[in-house]
């Protein structure tokens, strides 16, 4: 099949995609909006500027239509929420009962920047010993479906202490569990690692999500079968020399000490589930607390391998700031970001359509790549650069030369 063929078919799922999104309009924020995602897909960036060389055909038009886009996307007086509401709602329409949802933060690091709005001091993990720059927080919510090896962003969050109204970090994500929650109605296991165990966090689960994984810190306190409040450490290790292993794992059934952890009615119960081996040394083993999964539909060796996917987070936001370059993003609006954010989350749910419903096409695309014969551990990294390979060598060559801005 031609490279030309591919750009046609992919053009026009991507517009039947836009279209359900209601992007597809003359003019506005959302026509930017999916210019944008246009751009992501095609470019393999999310800088503006690339985006733009897909209409541009000189320097001051280039020039203007990055005007436009950097105009709408911070527009303060549209609101953006319906139409990220319909792409979180979109993302999740077809999610499984038993469909994995990796829930993790971290840093968009802006290093050399100065004057963006309520930027706040982060970590940037990408440099040597981690220096402290300015940047942002993000929460992020992935989508996980072994069965289709298919990895899905479904919420980008940024977040600052800055921002006006700014409550807490725990209130925050607070807003962003509730959110997730409406849109999955309860399907789904949500993964999180030691961060998440915060008693607030604990709170917010025991009340949103029925089935859940969440690693806890040796020091957590836990209820016990005997009633007694040890730390979560001192039960495992009571666990591990009283109770029968199952699957290379032994389980007990405990509570959230309710003077800790607010929760609702009777408290529930829990399982901790503590693998019979280690990675490398006593503080890398797993502590997992898990909700209405043990004897109701996974046992303890499910739970272990579910938890582990829980790493696919890693491999999602490594591949959104190594192929789509999130963090050189440049604008100082922070609506801006916020909603190019949402148009990543569009783009990677397009890759994600394309994978499913169109797995012919998705191979073509992987087999633009010199490297195409070789094994990968999630198939999205090669179908976006084999977007960006089709749209740079056939179809947008002069996507590959500056226009002198």
């Amino acid at each position: 099949m031609r490279v030309e063929r591919i750009y046609e078919q992919v053009s026009a799922i991507l517009d039947d995609y836009l279209e359900s999104l209601g992007m597809q309009v003359p003019r506005g924020p959302l026509r930017a909006a999916g210019e944008l995602i246009r751009g992501i897909l095609w470019t393999g960036s999310v800088q503006l500027t690339n985006a733009a060389r897909l209409r541009a055909t000189n320097t001051s038009r280039l020039e203007r239509t990055v005007k436009r886009l950097s105009r709408h996307l911070g527009n303060p007086r549209w609101d953006h929420r319906p139409w990220a509401k319909a792409i979180l709602a979109q993302q999740t329409s077809r999610l499984q009962p038993d469909d994995l949802i990796a829930i993790d933060a971290t840093e968009l690091a802006k290093p050399y920047a100065r004057h963006l709005q309520y930027q706040c001091t982060v970590r940037d993990a990408s440099r040597p010993k981690a220096p402290l720059v300015a940047g942002y927080w993000c929460w992020g919510a992935y989508l996980w479906q072994p069965q289709q090896d298919g990895l899905c962003p479904l919420m980008l969050c940024p977040y600052s202490p800055n921002q006006p109204m700014f409550r807490s970090e725990n209130h925050t994500w607070g807003q962003y569990f509730w959110s997730l929650r409406q849109s999955t109605a309860g399907r789904g296991i949500w993964l999180s690692d030691r961060g998440a165990d915060r008693p607030e966090v604990l709170s917010a689960w025991l009340s949103l999500q029925p089935r859940w994984i969440i690693r806890l810190r040796e020091d957590r306190r836990l209820i016990g079968p005997d009633g007694s409040v040890r730390s979560a450490g001192a039960w495992a290790e009571w666990a591990l020399s009283n109770r029968p292993e199952r699957g290379r794992a032994v389980t007990l059934p405990v509570f959230l000490p309710p003077s800790q952890v607010r929760q609702f009615g009777q408290p529930k119960r829990l399982w901790l589930v503590v693998p019979t081996y280690t990675f490398g040394n006593d503080e890398d083993r797993w502590l997992l607390l898990t909700c209405g999964l043990i004897d109701q539909h996974l046992g303890p060796r499910q739970v272990r391998h579910d938890y582990a996917l829980r790493w696919r987070s890693e491999d999602a936001k490594r591949f959104l700031g190594q192929v789509w370059h999130v963090e050189q993003f440049l604008t100082r609006s922070y609506l801006a970001l916020e909603r190019m954010l949402w148009c990543v989350v569009a783009a990677g749910g397009f890759l994600a359509l394309l994978q499913r419903n169109e797995p012919d096409l998705a191979d073509r695309l992987q087999e633009q790549l010199l490297y195409w014969d070789k094994p990968v551990r999630v198939p999205a990294y090669r179908i976006a650069r084999g977007l960006a390979m089709a749209a740079t060598r056939e179809v947008y060559p002069a996507m590959a030369k500056p226009l002198g801005l």
